[in-house]
Order: C-alpha cells, then sequence, then structure tokens
C-alpha cells in the first residue's frame, strides 16, 4: 500500500537521536521563516503522519524546541512559534 510520500529531515543521514534530528529540521524550518514568529506549527500528530516518525519522536522533538525558547505551547490550543528576541 502507497501512502502519502513522507517528508525528509535527515536527507545527509547524520546519526544520532532521531528526535533530535528531527527538532534541528524543524529549528531550521522556523530560522529560515518558513514558519514566522506567531504562527502555529502542525500539531504532533500531523507532524508524525508528515515525517513517518512516532508520535514519541514529534512529542520530544516539540519538547526540546520547548527547551531552546523556540516555541510555546498554549493548552488546547496548541505549539506557537516564540517571538524571537
Amino acid at each position: 500500500m502507497n501512502g502519502p510520500e513522507r517528508r525528509k529531515y535527515n536527507p545527509d543521514n547524520r546519526t544520532g537521536y532521531e528526535y533530535v534530528l528531527l527538532a534541528d529540521h524543524l529549528a531550521e524550518l522556523i530560522a529560515h521563516g518558513d514558519w514566522p514568529a506567531g504562527s502555529r506549527i502542525p500539531g504532533e500528530r500531523a507532524l508524525s503522519e508528515e515525517y513517518g516518525v512516532a508520535l514519541d519522536t514529534v512529542h520530544k522533538a516539540t519538547k526540546i524546541l520547548r527547551e531552546r525558547g523556540l516555541v510555546q505551547t498554549l493548552k488546547s490550543k496548541g505549539t506557537f512559534v516564540a517571538p524571537r528576541g
């Protein structure tokens, strides 16, 4: 069965934990303006499907982004790109 094509977040085949590699990729999207400050990023389930990874992998990657100060999560609202300071 062919599903939707998965986005690549590690095209250079770097080694490391998948959630860290995914967090680095998502951080690049923020840095390049693909996800501007204040924008809502896709939900964890949507990112899991988009990248073909486990939901826990996305959850850990999102946690890393929060720890880096790149996103803010509002309960029942979603996760948003933090303003640049």
